[in-house]
C-alpha cells in the first residue's frame, strides 16, 4: 500500500510545485536523510525564520535610525547647552569688571571726600564760627544715626 502512495504522492506534489522543485526537494530529503514531508517542514519553518530575521531586521533597521536621530539630537542639545554656558560665564565676566570699576570709583569718590572733608575741616577750625558749625554738624549726624 505505501509503494502505491509514493507515486500518488509524487504527482501531487509534481502537480503542484512542478517537476524540477520535486527534483530538488526529493534531493534535498534524500541528503538530509528524512522524508519529503519531513523536508518541506524544515524548508516551511527556515522560511519562516529568515521571513522573522526579515521583518526583525527591518524593525531594528528603524530602531538604529530613530537612536541616531536621538543621538543627533541630544548632540544639538549640548552644544546649544555649551553656548548658553560660554554666554552665562561672559556675563559673569562682565559683572565681576563692572563691579571691580564700581569699588574703584567709590575708592576714589572716598578718597576724594577725605580731602574735601580734611580741607573743610581746616577752614572751619579757622573760623570764627567754628563751636557752631561743629555743633550743627554734630546733631545732623545724630539725626542721620537716628539717634535724635
Amino acid at each position: 500500500m505505501r509503494e502505491q502512495a509514493k507515486p500518488r504522492t509524487q504527482s501531487v506534489v509534481h502537480a503542484r510545485v512542478g517537476h524540477e522543485a520535486y527534483a530538488a526537494l526529493e534531493s534535498w530529503a534524500d541528503r538530509q536523510g528524512c522524508s519529503l514531508t519531513q523536508a518541506l517542514r524544515t524548508l516551511l519553518a527556515e522560511l519562516r525564520l529568515r521571513e522573522f530575521e526579515d521583518e526583525s531586521g527591518t524593525q531594528l533597521d528603524a530602531l538604529a535610525r530613530s537612536l541616531v536621530a536621538v543621538q543627533e539630537q541630544q548632540a544639538r542639545l549640548a552644544t546649544r547647552i555649551e553656548a548658553l554656558v560660554a554666554i552665562l560665564r561672559s556675563v559673569e565676566n562682565g559683572q565681576a569688571e563692572r563691579e571691580a570699576q564700581i569699588l574703584q570709583a567709590q575708592a576714589g569718590i572716598l578718597g576724594l571726600s577725605q580731602l574735601v572733608y580734611a580741607h573743610l575741616l581746616g577752614i572751619v577750625e579757622t573760623s570764627p564760627r567754628a563751636s557752631e558749625i561743629a555743633a550743627s554738624a554734630k546733631a545732623k549726624m545724630q539725626a542721620l544715626r537716628g539717634e535724635a
